[in-house]
């Protein structure tokens, strides 16, 4: 184990801590290559990918928005994995060959069956083609990539809380609806999205609003917001596209009394830059 690395990443999640509602992080990396058992197109813009590898028998998420480093080949040089000994994925990629060095992208275990040692992957498939949708949209059964767990952030209800996502979120926040007990404290769930994209269902009594931006992203979740604000809310998790997280993260602290320590959030992508 790399001694330099942790106390790095140490240093680097005591920092993030202070701006930033605490997340749950795997003390040791957590990496295996995986297959792909099946493929289901669930809509027009949503596949899901099902993988299989021994270790997800014995894998355990640490939360219902649990998130992983999907290793993706390097086009025509095979499947070349990172250091598994490095704590930090994005710095152990790089130390890869360029020539052999595998894309990485992340995202959300959507479910998990370790009975039966699988889990599975939506993917949103969209116009600003990256390695993740382009993969995804080729993937077939057999196909071997890597897997580098991560960990979640969603916090379980206690007080009333604000959930907001984008397209690209939308797998994270269908697994933390499909977690929640019925007897939920009041909860504020909105879904930004494209006109034209209709959402998978999700199988939970509480169902997001779904809202569509017809100017900058984040408008229509701050209207909503705005006409019906949140009371003693102790708890927000915010996600998707950049420009939209920090807008809504903003809205959240200075409109809404929320402490910085009370927001978890996350940019997924940015506007005008390829997604997945």
């Amino acid at each position: 184990m790399h001694k330099v690395d942790r106390l790095q990443m140490k240093v680097l999640e005591k920092v993030a801590n202070l701006v930033v509602a605490p997340s749950r992080r795997r003390e040791d990396p957590v990496q295996f290559t995986m297959r792909v058992a099946g493929v289901e197109q669930l809509s027009a813009h949503q596949r899901r990918v099902t993988f299989t590898a021994p270790e997800f028998a014995d894998f355990a998420v640490t939360g219902p928005d649990e998130y992983f480093g999907l290793l993706i080949p390097h086009a025509g040089g095979g499947l070349h994995m990172p250091d598994a000994t490095r704590i930090n994925t994005r710095q152990a990629v790089q130390r890869v060959p360029e020539h052999l060095r595998p894309e990485l992208r992340w995202y959300t275990v959507r479910a998990h069956r370790p009975a039966v040692a699988e889990i599975d992957v939506d993917f949103v498939i969209h116009e600003h083609v990256g390695p993740g949708t382009r993969w995804a949209a080729g993937a077939r059964q057999g196909d071997e990539v890597g897997f580098r767990a991560g960990g979640s952030g969603y916090q379980p209800p206690t007080t009333p809380q604000v959930l907001v996502a984008d397209e690209a979120a939308l797998p994270a926040l269908a697994a933390i609806l499909e977690s929640l007990p019925a007897d939920v404290p009041d909860l504020r769930v909105y879904l930004e999205v494209e006109d034209g994209f209709a959402p998978s269902p999700i199988a939970s009594a509480v169902q997001p609003v779904v809202v569509r931006h017809a100017g900058e992203r984040g408008d229509a979740v701050i209207a909503a917001l705005t006409e019906d604000p949140p009371v003693d809310a102790g708890f927000a998790w915010v996600c998707g596209e950049a420009g939209m997280v920090a807008k809504v993260r903003r809205h959240l602290l200075q409109e809404c009394g929320l402490h910085r320590q009370q927001v978890l959030y996350s940019g997924y992508w940015k506007l005008g830059h390829a997604r997945g």
